[in-house]
């Protein structure tokens, strides 16, 4: 089996390119898949994007909120 992976910017030409090539028996068209972020990836980026909050203690934290 052979597998071509196309880029295709412009949605009306892919659209024609797929009902093309469904003509075939021979060729299936599938979309691609999306990779899911797990909860460490989006906890890294939480990280890299300064989303966190950083306290000594508990009181702090607890000042902080104002409780």
């Amino acid at each position: 089996m052979t597998q071509l992976l196309l880029t295709i910017n412009d949605p009306a030409e892919a659209s024609l390119l797929k009902k093309l090539l469904a003509k075939f028996d021979s060729v299936t068209v599938s979309k691609p898949t999306r990779k899911r972020k797990t909860g460490l990836d989006e906890a890294l980026e939480d990280v890299k994007a300064g989303r966190v909050s950083h306290y000594d203690s508990v009181e702090d934290f607890f000042k902080e909120m104002g409780v």
